[in-house]
């Protein structure tokens, strides 16, 4: 063994997440440290899969979303990912900035709309995300056991436009998120 390779048991909890998305996926990602704007909580990462599931797509993870909350044992942490027709890194590093600026204050429910208040990448005009459950072709488990005390599971950010927030109330987010779901990778749909 090398001096330099970590047994499994010492690996960081970051490590491990990325060790079982790099088997499922099966491809290496990208690994890239947010700093915390909390002196109380760690650094955010963000784990990019750039060209998965295929050549047009990026998808991305978060770590570090968890580390707000008491994860006692037996409790899982939730854990951001989307999964984006693009290829701009904007649309996976916004992970690790919206945990930074929002852990703690924000709980990313189901439903709920975190406005970012500006075009989020280059390459599109949306502004906000609506959260919700995983989609079951992201291509990778939901949930994640990544110690014997320490579970995550996924919930998954999809941008939206602004005039598509008057839509949301009227409808309920879940009608909306019914006709968002086959356009929803699609930076540059037609609103809805």
């Amino acid at each position: 063994m090398s001096l330099f390779k970590k047994p499994y048991f010492m690996r960081s909890g970051v490590e491990r997440f990325r060790d079982h998305l790099e088997k499922e996926i099966g491809q290496r990602c990208e690994v890239y440290r947010h700093p915390s704007t909390s002196q109380k909580l760690p650094a955010v990462f963000v784990l990019m899969f750039k060209n998965f599931p295929n050549d047009e797509y990026m998808t991305a993870y978060s770590y570090g979303l968890s580390a707000s909350k008491n994860v006692s044992e037996g409790v899982t942490g939730i854990e951001l990912v989307i999964q984006i027709k693009s290829k701009l890194d904007n649309w996976g590093h916004v992970l690790g900035f919206l945990i930074s600026h929002l852990r703690g204050d924000c709980p990313f429910d189901l439903g709920q709309i975190i406005r970012f208040g500006q075009p989020i990448a280059a390459d599109s005009n949306m502004e906000h995300f609506l959260v919700h459950d995983v989609d079951e072709n992201l291509g990778t488990s939901t949930k994640f056991t990544l110690s014997k005390n320490y579970a995550v599971s996924l919930v998954q950010l999809s941008p939206i436009y602004g005039n598509e927030l008057a839509a949301v109330n009227k409808i309920g987010w879940p009608a909306f998120y019914s006709r968002l779901k086959p356009v929803k990778s699609d930076v540059n749909r037609k609103p809805l």
